[in-house]
């Protein structure tokens, strides 16, 4: 103690502020995701500030449009300790759990409100949960909003408007069956080289949320967009259990109800974006929405693909798929 308080006196005298080591300490988070722009990125910028706000120990740092790599390569990343927060698609977490292919399904949720009940449920707390054994704690679910469908041949208004178009997916085989089937020519490749892929025509058009489409600019290299609503994109939020059981019990508790309580919030931004995404999308582009009897014939063309995952994914997935349609009734 002595010694301790000689420093703090030498220290001053010599005119060099002294900090406790105590003060001097913040919890650092690392926090990445895939995308650029969109609810994800305002999500975790206000995980920031309300984070950052709470007692002044935290410092987080965000980093996104895969500025640490591929979702595939911060899920590694998360295992390893490497980073600390995942905000992800459920696109390639199918390789670690196949009941993540469940939320990949086409046209398992019609509508926002029955994503909300299920991901809010026991179902949503079940898929949380899938990956703690491959070192990823679940947190809770946020929303990149539903998938829609651009390209630069035709305006897509039934399954057989697809056939032969080049059609950038994700690196996610239950999709690239969906849309094989009716005729696409799937293509995966990395977000983050979509724009350049569209551009340079390697692909005739793509498919993903309009936030994505319009905060990416994708508008820009495509002449129609279609709302087909086929996917919802749901993106839980996952933490580096490895780092997770490090921190003190009552850091976890406020990452947790933190991270939780956005949930809304931020869904909310998303959805009440909407409007403006489509108005700026069709400053470029012809913008179509589906009717209902339109989609409907996009839901009857993904029974294959339904067949195909049941086989393919086996027990874990046709368990959980059926508990998700049971749930969203």
């Amino acid at each position: 103690m002595l010694k301790s308080t000689l420093l703090v006196v030498s220290l001053s005298l010599l005119g060099i502020p002294c900090v406790s080591a105590q003060a001097a300490e913040k919890i650092v988070i690392k926090v990445a995701y895939g995308t650029a722009g969109g609810p994800i990125h305002e999500g975790a910028l206000e995980f920031k500030k309300r984070l950052e706000s709470l007692d002044g120990k935290y410092e987080v740092q965000v980093f996104s449009g895969g500025q640490l790599g591929s979702e595939g390569e911060i899920v590694g990343q998360l295992q390893t300790g490497m980073t600390d927060m995942l905000l992800t698609t459920t696109g390639p977490l199918g390789q670690l759990n196949s009941i993540y292919y469940v939320l990949e399904t086409p046209y398992i949720f019609v509508n926002e409100a029955q994503a909300d009940k299920v991901l809010d449920g026991p179902a949503g707390d079940k898929l949380l949960k899938g990956l703690e054994a491959k070192g990823l704690v679940g947190l809770t679910f946020w929303e990149n909003g539903f998938r829609q469908i651009t390209n630069n041949t035709r305006p897509i208004k039934s399954p057989a408007d697809l056939k032969g178009l080049k059609l950038r997916t994700q690196q996610n085989r239950l999709h690239m069956k969906y849309f094989d089937d009716l005729g696409a020519n799937p293509t995966p490749l990395p977000f983050t080289e979509i724009y350049n892929a569209l551009a340079t025509k390697l692909v005739d058009g793509q498919e993903n949320p309009l936030s994505l489409i319009a905060t990416n600019k994708f508008y820009e290299q495509q002449k129609y967009v279609s709302i087909t609503d086929h996917v919802y994109s749901a993106v839980p939020v996952y933490y580096s259990k490895m780092r997770w059981d490090r921190l003190p019990g009552d850091v976890q508790k406020q990452i947790r109800d933190t991270v939780h309580e956005m949930r809304a919030w931020q869904r909310q931004l998303g959805r009440d974006q909407q409007k403006a995404y489509i108005d700026e999308i069709a400053g470029k582009s012809q913008v179509y929405a589906l009717t209902n009897a339109e989609k409907a014939a996009f839901q009857k063309a993904a029974e294959p693909a339904f067949q195909w995952a049941n086989k393919e994914y086996g027990a874990a997935y046709a368990s959980t798929l059926k508990e998700v349609l049971e749930a969203a009734k």
